[in-house]
């Protein structure tokens, strides 16, 4: 019976860090699996070798990134609570007290997290391309791309309470929707220079 208890509150805990960081978990991977998508479809002319190098680089680039920006942006929301905690208590600093030492972990943690899930996401729409033929191998960057935000969206209802298929599928359509408005931009690009080339005389 004891170790029934013990291992329901084992559970708990990490269902309570789990969603914790479930936010900076779906901000980052959603962010590096959109953003490399974008680069994958932008440089759909080019050999696969390219297309992996510039979407792996990206997303590296991108997680480090956003480790420095999600601190920075977590930090500050930390110091406003710790005013307002200060005023509360009436104290003139919380400065290295174990209540600042804790919510700066806490910080540097979602930071971290936020990157990796980056980095890690950013790997999801180049996969194909170690595969197959770049041509081909779009569609299945923006297939998985679509099934990774669906994923993302069905654990973030669960947690939160709200209707598991109805987000996963906004999600999922929120990739596609990416996805189209990145094949636009690059068919218009691609067809802009074919016009202006002769008549700029460039050689791109």
């Amino acid at each position: 019976m004891y170790f029934l208890w013990e291992s329901g509150i084992i559970k708990l805990n990490l269902a309570s860090r789990f969603s914790e960081f479930l936010g900076s978990i779906t901000r980052g991977a959603l962010d590096g699996t959109l953003s490399t998508l974008g680069i994958v479809i932008g440089a759909y002319d080019a050999p696969s070798s390219i297309i992996i190098a510039a979407g792996l680089s990206g997303g590296m680039a991108n997680g480090l990134s956003n480790i420095f920006a999600a601190v920075s942006a977590e930090k500050s929301e930390m110091l406003k609570d710790l005013r307002d905690i200060k005023d509360a208590m009436l104290r003139e600093d919380l400065e290295n007290t174990l209540l600042h030492r804790m919510a700066d972990k806490k910080v540097k943690k979602k930071g971290v997290m936020d990157g990796i899930a980056t980095v890690l996401g950013a790997v999801i729409p180049v996969i194909p391309y170690f595969f197959l033929p770049s041509d081909i191998a779009v569609y299945f960057a923006i297939g998985f791309t679509s099934l990774l935000a669906f994923i993302l969206g069905s654990i973030s209802a669960k947690v939160s309470g709200r209707n598991i298929l109805i987000l996963g599928i906004k999600m999922a359509f929120f990739a596609i929707v990416v996805a189209i408005v990145c094949t636009l931009v690059q068919r218009g690009i691609r067809s802009s220079f074919v016009l202006i080339k002769p008549a700029l005389g460039l050689c791109i």
